[in-house]
């Protein structure tokens, strides 16, 4: 049977009218779509409510109108209800089955919750039912199975249409290496080309993939409103949602039991392979390398080779012995006969999935030969590096003076054409050079997804006539100018000065500056306004920096790093900012420039030099899946709640599910918060993101990412739930630190995140004088408000800054209660309040921090044991460590734990100079280890505490 006709057949099997029928004992649902449960009900009390229960956390989501409505229908009414829904179900299925290709089938597929309700709506509409609409709605979402609500039927119908044509594999594919390739940057650009490049890829991968089996087929990702599926699709979409690399370098399918998976592995390596080819072959031709360089096999074959494609396959059968405790412990309380191979899926999945890495690593890359480098990667043979010459009748390699003379040739070519794609000093190999030549070929893309079947010629040829429409972004020192200064800030306060009726930041600046010379910038058409009693004053001097830079910028482009008063030094400090040489800025009276920007920062201050990198990552997917970490008793997701005994794993539609509702995440939720805090939000795939922000927005960015990521409903759309975390890393650097050094260590910092517990936020903080720090965190710490009250304090001056530079806990003893008073004495010290008129802001500002304190995280090491008198053995560090995390360590499985209310009364207590009563954390950390390791740990908060506050200040958050 054709595909989308045995789709449309499993939809009439089971669709909401069936499912009611069922629950009238009219009809027997096919025993296949029963056994994709989560578990078989077998004594099925009266349903009072139809409700959905959250895949993972199993927090309820009524469905009130469709419930109060069947809950209070006859039995006539409810067989006429049964008999609408057909109708307009069959009326989908005859247009699914009408489809005469993949590609339409894939439209309808991807439509289908849309057109449903639509259908729905129109019938129950035309039968005179009241609540049409919204009923309409809850159909769409109806529980496949209301007695064990834990995911909706079309979710389910896209397994079962997959499973009922026969026997099944699952499909894992795997493209890598993913970090590193990124990570060789050196500007935004190449950052966000190199994440934008792998997501292509991918989704090459996932092309034909749904084109052989449909889309449907797909677990990881779910395809339905995925921007680049859409894409293909023809679909009209904000190029915005294209902009943001959103696909996994791993994917999911379920695919027929017979399939070929050698061939369908060389199919889908020749797609990848070959488009690298085709996009290094058309940068070459557009930047006219064979002028200056021989073209040599080992260019290809770097491209060719540099990426290992995996393509391996499971069937999903069961097993004849299971590893996960959590999934054997779930399997044995299932009834007689229910079990299957479904039901082995985790394990199966999770045997995949290891196999999967192990062929990855397997990859043999072509060998390099010698010469020189490339200067981005380090890694690969540069273009020309080892090419040969003829000299005195001999043949002898390139010397370095030879490279450098040609790239310098091939920069002037380029130049004279108005292309500043490779720096001074650059020299690239082929798979940097097709990273740079990327976002030509993105524009192109962008506008009609079949460039990506196009030859080289014809890339190159349309790249040429676009050659001006360079999908630009914000460099790093454009993001770190968004922040607004203290004197900014100042004369906001004051109404001296506005920028759209906010703080005037220099980015603000930079925009109208650009906007002077081109009609766009960075997707922005107006100028900023300035308003205040300044504004006039401030706009005269703005004019006359303008005039100062308009041919600098009219010939280079802007470069928001003008602004840092070392580029303007002389004219080679300006040539390097902008990677050419110094004859290009022959005419440009850098003096003038710098006469006017100094006018401007007498005005508005400094221009910030840091911004901030963000990375997050969901945590334990694994664990979600085997059932043994953020799930629940599988009988808490029954529409009646039970105890069953044994967590639930994750079924294919449990998976399908998630990874739906990690799309939702991703494409939706994550861009909205990124634009809300105007970040250059460079990857959202999954439970991955990756992005730059200004150091005032980035903690706030990187919280409200965890909020929505672990919300559990939007609508009738799930979330990942309160049960699930995420764990991320903040690293604020300087904006002249290469990206290829700032990437690793950012990935650095989400690791401590999750090596200190997970669930959490690690800060570091790298100045441009070398010095680092850092620390991690609960995310609790950014809740209610309480560091942004606490910042406001030191901003007013009712709390010295000198207290987080002088707490200096080594001198401390190692008992916790001394730790305290030692801690609200150097707090008092500090402090500028009234004891008696201030009384309550004091206890609330101690409270605040202790508040930092208490969510600081903070381990014990093998030199504080062997530091102590009569220490404990040190291989018990590991227990001990663990001990720790228990205490300070937030759960989302065990919330309630961290209160303010209870370090608000231990405040007061201490300001009043009174004993505490209650128990705090440190309490409970002395009965865990001993009274001395307690103070080991809380010296350790306290000074992580301080460095936490001392980032904050700098970095001008809540300024």
């Amino acid at each position: 049977m054709i595909l989308w006709n045995s789709y449309a057949q499993a939809l009439l099997e089971v669709a909401p009218s069936r499912i009611l029928a069922s629950l009238l004992g009219e009809y027997e649902l096919p025993e296949k779509w029963r056994h994709l449960s989560s578990y078989p009900v077998t004594e099925r009390p009266g349903l009072e409510k139809f409700v959905l229960k959250h895949p993972i956390s199993a927090v309820e989501k009524p469905l009130e109108k469709l419930s109060n409505f069947w809950f209070n229908a006859s039995e006539e009414e409810r067989r006429h209800f049964i008999e609408t829904l057909r109708k307009a179900e069959e009326s989908i299925a005859r247009k699914i089955e009408s489809a005469d290709s993949m590609e339409k089938f894939a439209r309808l597929w991807n439509d289908l919750p849309e057109k449903l309700e639509e259908e729905y709506q129109k019938a129950l509409e035309g039968e005179g039912f009241e609540n049409a609409r919204d009923i309409a709605g809850e159909l769409v979402h109806f529980p496949a199975d209301p007695y064990v609500p834990d995911h909706d039927w079309l979710s389910r119908l896209d397994v079962y249409a997959r499973l009922r044509d026969g026997n099944a594999r699952l499909l894992r594919f795997k493209l890598s290496p993913v970090q590193g390739f990124i990570a060789n940057a050196r500007t935004e650009r190449d950052l966000w080309a190199g994440s934008h490049i792998l997501s292509l890829l991918t989704y090459l991968a996932i092309s034909e993939l749904w084109r052989s089996f449909g889309p449907h087929a797909l677990v990881i990702p779910h395809l339905r409103n995925q921007p680049f599926f859409e894409h293909e699709l023809g679909k009209e979409l904000d190029e915005r949602e294209l902009q943001i690399a959103n696909m996994p370098n791993k994917v999911l399918a379920i695919v027929p039991a017979d399939e070929d998976v050698e061939s369908l592995g060389e199919k889908i390596e020749d797609s990848i392979r070959g488009f690298l080819e085709k996009l290094f072959r058309a940068a070459w031709e557009f930047y006219g390398m064979g002028e200056f360089f021989e073209k040599k096999d080992v260019y290809d074959l770097t491209v060719r080779k540099y990426f290992s494609i995996t393509v391996e396959t499971v069937p999903l059968t069961k097993l004849d012995g299971i590893i996960e405790e959590s999934l054997k412990a779930y399997l044995e309380t299932l009834p007689d006969n229910f079990e299957s191979e479904v039901h082995h899926y985790p394990e199966l999945f999770t045997l995949l999935d290891q196999y999967t890495d192990f062929s990855s690593v397997r990859h043999d890359r072509s060998e390099q030969p010698g010469g020189f480098r490339c200067t981005l990667c380090g890694e690969n043979l540069a273009i020309g590096g080892n090419d040969k010459y003829e000299k005195d009748g001999r043949v002898e390699y390139v010397k370095y003076k030879h490279v450098t003379e040609k790239w310098n040739d091939l920069r002037e070519r380029l130049w004279a054409r108005k292309i500043y794609d490779i720096k001074e000093k650059e020299r690239l190999c082929p798979l940097c050079l097709t990273k740079r030549f990327y976002p030509r070929f993105y524009v192109l893309w962008v506008k009609n997804y079949p460039m990506v079947g196009k030859d080289a010629s014809e890339i190159k040829a349309m790249a040429e006539g676009k050659k001006k429409e360079l999908k630009r972004f914000r460099s790093v020192s454009e993001v770190a100018l968004r922040r607004p200064t203290a004197e900014a800030l100042k004369r906001f306060e004051n109404g001296e000065l506005k920028a759209n009726e906010k703080p005037v930041t220099w980015y603000d600046v930079f925009l109208y500056l650009a906007l002077d010379v081109f009609p766009e910038w960075r997707d922005e058409f107006r100028k900023p306004t300035f308003t205040g009693d300044k504004a006039k004053e401030f706009t005269d001097k703005l004019r006359e920096l303008s005039e100062a830079l308009r041919l600098l910028f009219e010939r280079l482009a802007p470069n928001a790093e003008v602004f840092y008063v070392e580029s303007l030094t002389d004219k080679e400090a300006l040539a390097k900012v902008y990677g050419v040489n110094v004859d290009k800025l022959k005419d440009i009276d850098v003096s003038a420039i710098a006469r006017a920007l100094k006018e401007l920062v007498t005005f508005i201050g400094e221009p910030p030099k840091y911004y901030a990198i963000l990375k997050m990552d969901g945590d334990n997917m694994g664990k979600v899946l085997s059932g043994s970490k953020a799930v629940k008793d599988v009988g808490e997701y029954f529409a009646r709640e039970s105890t069953i005994g044994a967590n639930r794993p994750a079924t294919p539609v449990i998976h399908t599910t998630i990874t739906r509702s990690l799309s939702e995440f991703a494409v939706k939720h994550v861009s909205a918060v990124s634009e809300t805090h105007d970040a250059e939000l460079l990857y959202a795939g999954g439970d991955d993101v990756l992005a730059l922000s200004s150091t005032d927005e980035a903690f706030g960015l990187a919280y409200e990412v965890q909020g929505e990521f672990t919300e559990d409903w939007v609508g009738y759309e799930p979330l990942q739930g309160e049960t699930r975390s995420m764990s991320g890393g903040i690293l604020i650097t300087y904006y002249k630190e290469p990206l290829y050094t700032a990437v690793p260590g950012v990935n650095g910092l989400e690791h401590l995140a999750k090596e200190s517990g997970r669930n959490g936020l690690a800060i570091g903080y790298r100045k441009h004088s070398g010095a680092f720090y850092r620390v991690a965190v609960n995310w609790e710490l950014f809740k209610g408000g309480y560091y942004s009250s606490l910042l406001r304090e030191f901003k007013r001056e009712k709390i010295s800054r000198k207290l987080i530079y002088e707490l200096d806990t080594v001198t401390w003893p190692n008992e916790p209660r001394a730790v305290l008073n030692l801690l609200k004495y150097e707090f008092l010290r500090h402090s500028n309040y009234d004891k008696k008129k201030e009384r309550e802001g004091l206890i609330e500002a101690l409270a605040n921090f202790l508040w930092l304190v208490r969510n600081v995280r903070a381990f014990l090491t093998k030199e504080d044991l062997r530091g102590m008198e009569n220490g404990p053995d040190e291989s018990r560090l590991e227990e001990f460590n663990e001990e720790i995390k228990e205490v300070i360590v937030s759960d989302p499985e065990k919330p309630g734990r961290f209160r303010w209310e209870d370090i608000k009364a231990l405040a007061e207590e201490l300001i009043d100079g009174e004993e505490p009563h209650g128990e705090a954390w440190f309490d409970e950390l002395s009965k865990r280890l001993s009274s001395e390791l307690a103070g080991v740990v809380f010296k350790k908060q306290v000074h992580g505490a301080a460095t936490l506050l001392k980032i904050l200040l700098e970095a001008g958050v809540g300024a």
